[in-house]
């Protein structure tokens, strides 16, 4: 194989989420929008871990000082990953999603759009839920509706807010897509925060603003109310933290087609429903991103199968006869301690 780019392609389908072969192509077509081959070349030479400027160019046997303005400006244009630790620079090679693709939040255009949905249709989107570790994981909206505490540090959401230094919020990367399609969405713009280094990455990125604390819950606050289910990387170490809605995100939308989005997620948590109280007034309905809850006849199913732990229900239940619940010890999740960690299980698995 001599194309460049499909060498980086292959490289991608090893990593974390995966970046598979079509046979159009299409997906060749969106790594030659992002990457000059200069770029997947460096790309391919990267180990799967952080390394300094000097341990790079010492590695490739290239100039320090130029391989720090190669390694920069690949990090200014998304194509990897940028950690500042005290004095320390290091940089490290991301997947498709979650990474590249998001970081492109600044330089998303319609041909790129329109490529991507392509790739997702015929063959990205496969990938998805294909493997036994997600990227993403739901957690509960608000603990307090957890029936038995005390809840999991990661999976806490105000929790992990209020043990964050440094947060930043961006922009929903979907809602801006489906907005640059002319669709329309009532939600927030800016909902998606990060923490710590992602954090940093996103503002010296110029793809996010530091808030505060407050602010943070405040937004967090404001997706209880507007039906926002929360998604937060697949890590103990919590790095970001999405606010997502059934009408453009990805996860969700793609959520909603399984039989059972249950069994397709890692949430630690499941919906109990107690019909005797129920007053059928079809609010729960009405929340449900992923249809657990249909009106049937001005009667209330409820599919437990379909549940994905967000608890989005249980706030607005009148007749309280919903609440949240752990799932039995056996069934619990730990999530890797860091997303790097995640990538690398993820990765381990394609070729267990």
């Amino acid at each position: 194989m001599n194309d460049i780019h499909e060498r980086l392609r292959d490289r991608l389908e090893m990593m974390a989420t995966g970046y598979p072969a079509t046979a159009n192509g299409v997906e060749i077509k969106i790594l030659r929008q992002l990457f000059s081959e200069d770029d997947a070349d460096l790309f391919l030479k990267m180990e799967a871990r952080p390394e300094t400027v000097q341990q790079v160019a010492l590695r490739v046997e290239a100039d320090v000082a130029v391989m720090a303005v190669r390694l920069e400006d690949m990090a200014r244009r998304g194509l990897i990953f940028r950690i500042k630790e005290a004095e320390t620079i290091r940089y490290f090679p991301v997947p498709f999603i979650v990474g590249i693709y998001e970081f492109q939040l600044n330089n998303l255009n319609m041909p790129l759009l329109k490529d991507i949905s392509q790739y997702y249709l015929t063959g990205l989107g496969a990938t998805f839920h294909g493997q036994k570790t997600p990227h993403l994981r739901s957690i509960p909206i608000n603990s307090e509706i957890v029936a038995d505490r005390p809840v999991a540090p990661y999976d806490d959401a105000a929790a992990i807010i209020k043990g964050k230094s440094r947060i930043a919020v961006a922009e929903c990367f979907c809602r801006k897509a489906v907005r640059m399609y002319g669709k329309t969405c009532v939600h927030p713009a800016e909902t998606c925060l990060q923490f710590e280094t992602f954090a940093d990455y996103y503002v010296e990125n110029k793809m996010a603003r530091y808030i505060s604390t407050d602010e943070a819950l405040a937004i967090l606050k404001q997706s209880e109310a507007e039906g926002l289910v929360i998604h937060i990387l697949n890590s103990q170490k919590v790095e970001a933290m999405c606010c997502c809605c059934s009408c453009c995100c990805g996860m969700l939308i793609s959520l909603k087609l399984f039989p059972s989005p249950a069994l397709a997620v890692k949430s630690n948590y499941v919906c109990l429903f107690d019909e005797a109280l129920c007053t059928q007034c079809g609010i729960c309905a009405k929340r449900c991103t992923v249809r657990a809850f249909k009106m049937k006849d001005e009667k209330i199913e409820f599919h437990a199968e379909r549940c994905i732990g967000c608890g989005l229900c249980v706030t607005t239940c009148p007749a309280e006869a919903l609440k949240l619940d752990k799932k039995p010890k056996e069934r619990l999740y730990t999530p890797p301690a860091t997303v790097f960690d995640t990538y690398n299980v993820m990765s381990r698995e394609k070729i267990e």
